[in-house]
């Protein structure tokens, strides 16, 4: 199986890196330092531009040459013509990996496409890691270290997910989410003149921190590659997420105009995806909400689409259904013992049934918990889903009233040992002290109903797909 020749860790964990450019007065030479204090970067930093003795605290230096130990990387914030010579430069000094910010390269024509290949043939020749250009870098979460030209979103946390995006914007949107995602790894991948998005992904598949992948892709420019890499992903039982734009004509002169890609066969590409079991997605609330269950859920499976919900809502169920059976979902009819004991806890009035209205008499404390309880011990319920909106901007009370709902989901979790799944019916954030009291209790949170019904089908799929390839494996 074909793997990349390209060992990255060098670039994404170096213990020096040189800023080429740097600058106190704004802009990318000063984000980018900036970004390594905020993420608590640990290692040496060198600034370099001749104009400045220090910026933001640390000695600033005239060139390569002129420091005082070789730099292990270095982030080039000069413009498209300055790139090649730094890389020579950066080259002979000693430096192992590059990050080049400037555009103006492959995207824009014939003299950018051809500087773009001697980039490229430089890279090879030497064996230079070289990310970009026409980028906006890396942000290593995990272990605090960034050559990242955009300010870093104001509260983040290591997590899980590694996102590798050909735009730089996608990987900002992603990064600056309110989800509080939980991040190892934020790739911007640019013009990929040298390490491609093959490269990289082999790089997420052997990454410890790294456990769920999340795509945004415009082209594919070693197929082979890529198919290898995705093979290894699920062998390894990492999830592989992938937003492909191009499907339209559209798409495909827009993805040539921006980073000189050319995209492929639509229909080829899906067939691929499917061979290879990869979830694909068409938009970023899609990419976001089933990375993050993914996420959520890592350790769990579920063997068919068999699943009971729970609302305190009438009006919601009834679109639920609706959106749930566009996805495929499956609501076995609850038994005739599980009906008994549901009577027993609603009052008479309450409709038995899955899905189920648990609102009964607004009795989240007692009724609800048991009711919840009732529905994920059917046998035929293997994904219980909690439908309970949680937005940002809830009263106090509301808060607390809902609480309960989020502890009750928490303790059928650990109780059932089932799959357990929160639905806010709406996007845009949730509240932060419910969020943590269902993170806690191990319980994720999907926004958007629908975002977030299509991510839990597209998580029984891949269960039961992965569970096949097993049980062919062990033939």
């Amino acid at each position: 199986m074909k793997k990349s020749p390209w060992k990255l860790d060098p670039l994404f964990t170096p213990r020096s890196i040189a800023v080429i450019g740097a600058s106190p007065n704004g802009g990318a030479g000063s984000i980018v330092l900036r970004n390594m204090q905020r993420l608590g970067y640990t290692g040496t930093v060198y600034p370099i531009n001749p104009k400045y003795k220090e910026i933001f605290g640390y000695p600033c230096y005239a060139s390569l040459r002129d420091l005082p130990a070789p730099a292990d990387c270095a982030a080039v914030l000069l413009g498209s013509r300055s790139l090649l010579p730094m890389l020579e430069e950066a080259h002979a000094a000693g430096v192992k990996g590059v990050w080049g910010f400037a555009s103006g390269f492959a995207e824009t024509g014939g003299e950018g496409r051809a500087m773009q290949r001697r980039i490229h043939d430089f890279c090879h020749e030497s064996g230079l890691l070289f990310c970009g250009p026409n980028c906006v870098g890396y942000a290593n979460i995990t272990d605090k270290t960034c050559m990242y030209s955009a300010p870093l979103p104001q509260a983040f946390r290591p997590g899980d997910i590694g996102v590798i995006a050909q735009s730089g914007a996608v990987l900002l949107a992603l990064g600056n989410a309110n989800r509080m995602a939980g991040f190892s790894r934020l790739i911007s991948s640019g013009n990929e003149a040298a390490l491609g998005l093959a490269d990289y992904m082999d790089y997420l598949v052997d990454d410890d921190a790294t456990h769920v992948i999340a795509l945004f892709i415009e082209t594919i420019r070693d197929p082979e590659a890529f198919a290898a890499a995705c093979s290894r992903a699920a062998e390894k039982g990492k999830p592989v997420i992938a937003l492909k734009v191009g499907r339209s004509e559209l798409a495909c002169r827009v993805a040539a105009t921006h980073t000189g890609a050319i995209a492929g066969s639509d229909r080829i590409l899906d067939a691929f995806f499917r061979r290879a079991n990869v979830m694909r997605v068409n938009t970023l609330d899609d990419l976001l909400e089933t990375a993050v269950l993914f996420s959520g859920l890592r350790g769990l499976s579920a063997g068919s689409p068999k699943v009971g919900m729970a609302t305190v809502s009438g009006g919601e169920m009834g679109m639920l259904a609706d959106v749930c059976a566009d996805s495929g979902l499956v609501f076995p009819p609850v038994s005739e013992a599980g009906k008994e004991r549901l009577r027993k806890v609603l009052p008479p009035y309450a409709p038995i049934a899955n899905p189920l209205d648990a609102w009964g008499s607004g009795d989240l404390r007692e009724a609800y918990p048991a009711s919840l309880g009732i529905l994920a011990a059917e046998e035929d319920v293997e994904t219980l889903i909690v439908s309970q909106d949680i937005p940002g901007n809830m009263a106090p009370e509301q808060v607390e009233q809902f609480s309960d709902v989020a502890r009750a989901a928490v303790a059928v979790r650990a109780a059932s040992g089932k799959p357990v799944i929160v639905v806010s019916n709406i996007s845009g954030g949730i509240d932060p002290a419910i969020g943590d009291i269902l993170a806690q209790g191990n319980v994720p949170v999907v926004q958007g109903s629908g975002a977030g019904i299509p991510a839990i089908r597209r998580w029984i799929d891949w269960c039961a797909a992965r569970a096949a390839h097993q049980s062919i494996q062990r033939r």
